[in-house]
């Protein structure tokens, strides 16, 4: 009977597999497809062979081809505390969206090319790329998938260096990072009784200039594996976990970490299920010899309404005690987010995870309710995002540009609150990192300090004049501190923006800007600078 239903498996495997490559080349061209007043749509009607093609009547793929300008006038191009000089800075910046969900694809492609001219001087002239992107591709039903995720940002290669709110004045402690990453793997059902799922994950972490500049940067490699599967008691079930993870670094020794765990979850009721964990991990981050050592833990869930989820995890770890406790809750109106986390960073985690608990995470959250389908909330958030000024995944302090894994102690706590013409963001960071094992060849944050702090706070408030204009006040508090002397840079910028829209497909901006920077680092300056700034969005 066992070898029947072995044989039958692979006769089902074998036959979706001579399609996979028809599903890739599907996957593909739905992203190309013709454009129709600007946005590409894929008008095909749900059916047994294309699942949940159209949601409510909402095209399944959207391209959206963009250029944008800004024209920003400076008091301060360089940054400097005397010695000001002035100059006009004009950015151009074609871009191209790709967001949708087909029968075996669902995925966002968001990526900018800017270019950036100075009229006093040619000499800083350059080029900036963005991209955010993430996609999963479905290759044989209901079993081997592959996920993946992109991002290229422009970071301080130095959070002691001069730090600065906009990437449009010539300030050469800045760094173009860029990270991917991807993950194939399968999943299934044995027996009708133990669910399984094995995943290999690749990533590559790279810079332009810093600490990740060298060689091919940071790579990693993880395998993982998982099962799980229920008991006679209904409210009771278990799971096992496998991982190991291997950091290859061109700058300094390469670390490797194991781990295999198993979990109980019980269930009391609907809204409430504990957990707890038993297991041994060994790795060899804070020396050349692998150290191994138990690790139990325990963790709760709690969701008392379908608006309100409490989460809290904890286990003992080599380096004490790793923890995660979150709080989210939304109302009609307004969506919360407090959480508090203490666990190991690595480069990859640090880069593709930047703009969590975000206005854009916040008003997506607030929309669950009244806009179930995950892919049309987000489109509505990012307009509604978009129109108001409000930047959608604004950074209260930068990212650590370091090869190195690191303890991070992280405390966030943001609020929206959305209205028939307000809208109002919140957001406070608090961010206490602290290296682990040595460094390498070239220095980083972490050469100067072992402990660096990082905290800050982000506030907009934007106004509908009319349905199509809205005013918008931004404001932003960083502040950067090392445990040795002489270590801390600190940053404050307000901004006014009046945005309005001059066509269905055209949007424009004008706003005054001020920043101030104070540094204690002989690597940054204190700086004071105004700018008049003007910018023209048209989509295609």
């Amino acid at each position: 009977m066992i070898k029947n239903r072995f044989n039958a498996c692979v006769n089902r495997r074998q036959s979706s597999v001579s399609v996979a490559g028809v599903r890739i080349a599907l996957g593909l061209g739905l992203a190309i497809c013709g454009i129709n007043n600007g946005v590409a749509q894929v008008d095909l009607a749900a059916s047994d062979d294309a699942p949940g093609l159209m949601v409510s009547g909402i095209p399944a793929w959207r391209i959206v081809p963009s250029i944008s300008t800004d024209l920003t006038y400076t008091d301060n191009v360089r940054l400097v505390s005397s010695g000001k000089q002035s100059d006009l800075v004009t950015r151009l910046g074609p871009g191209i969206r790709v967001e949708g969900r087909g029968g075996h694809v669902t995925g966002s492609f968001d990526f900018r090319w800017q270019q950036y001219a100075y009229l006093n001087d040619s000499q800083r002239n350059n080029q900036q790329k963005l991209l955010n992107a993430n996609g999963k591709l479905e290759l044989i039903d209901q079993w081997l998938f592959i996920d993946g995720r992109g991002s290229i940002s422009q970071q301080p290669i130095s959070v002691f260096g001069t730090q600065n709110v906009n990437n449009d004045l010539a300030n050469a402690n800045r760094t173009e990072t860029s990270t991917y990453q991807w993950s194939p793997y399968i999943q299934g059902r044995l027996w009708s009784a133990v669910d399984y799922t094995l995943r290999y994950t690749g990533s590559r972490t790279k810079s332009a200039q810093g600490e990740l500049s060298a060689g091919s940067g940071n790579n990693s490699r993880a395998w993982s594996g998982r099962l799980a599967g229920d008991t006679t008691l209904s409210s009771l079930s278990w799971s096992i976990d496998l991982q190991r993870q291997q950091q290859d670094r061109s700058t300094a020794r390469n670390t490797e970490s194991k781990r295999i765990a198993g979990s109980l979850q019980y269930r009391i009721d609907p809204q409430v299920r504990l957990n707890a964990t038993l297991g041994r991990e060994s790795d060899n981050f804070g020396s050349t010899q692998s150290q191994s050592r138990m690790v139990p833990g325990f963790g709760v869930e709690w969701a008392p309404t379908e608006r309100t989820n409490i989460t809290l995890n904890k286990e003992k770890r080599s380096f004490g005690d790793s923890y995660k406790a979150d709080f989210k809750h939304r109302t009609a109106l307004t969506a919360w987010h407090l959480s508090q986390s203490k666990n190991i960073n690595t480069p990859s985690d640090q880069l593709l995870n930047t703009g969590l608990n975000s206005a854009f995470d916040l008003l997506n959250l607030q929309l669950a309710s009244t806009i179930p389908d995950p892919m049309t909330r987000a489109q509505q958030a990012n307009l509604l995002l978009q129109q108001s000024g409000i930047s959608p995944n604004a950074q209260a302090f930068g990212t650590l540009v370091t090869s190195r894994i690191y303890i991070s102690r992280r405390r966030e706590a943001s609020f929206i609150l959305t209205g028939a013409t307000n809208i109002v963001t919140l957001s406070a960071n608090r961010s206490d990192n602290q290296s682990l094992g040595t460094g390498g060849v070239i220095a980083d944050d972490f050469s100067l300090s072992p402990d660096i702090q990082q905290t800050g706070f982000t506030a907009s408030w934007a106004h509908k004049l009319t349905p199509d204009t809205a005013i918008t006040l931004n404001g932003l508090r960083s502040r950067n501190t090392g445990s040795t002397a002489n270590l801390e840079t600190r940053l404050n910028s307000l901004s006014l923006l009046l945005t309005t829209k001059l066509g269905v497909q055209t949007s424009a901006t004008v706003g005054l800007r001020r920043t101030h920077s104070s540094a204690d680092s002989a690597t940054a300056n204190s700086y004071d600078e105004q700018a008049l700034t003007g910018s023209l969005l048209v989509t295609f």
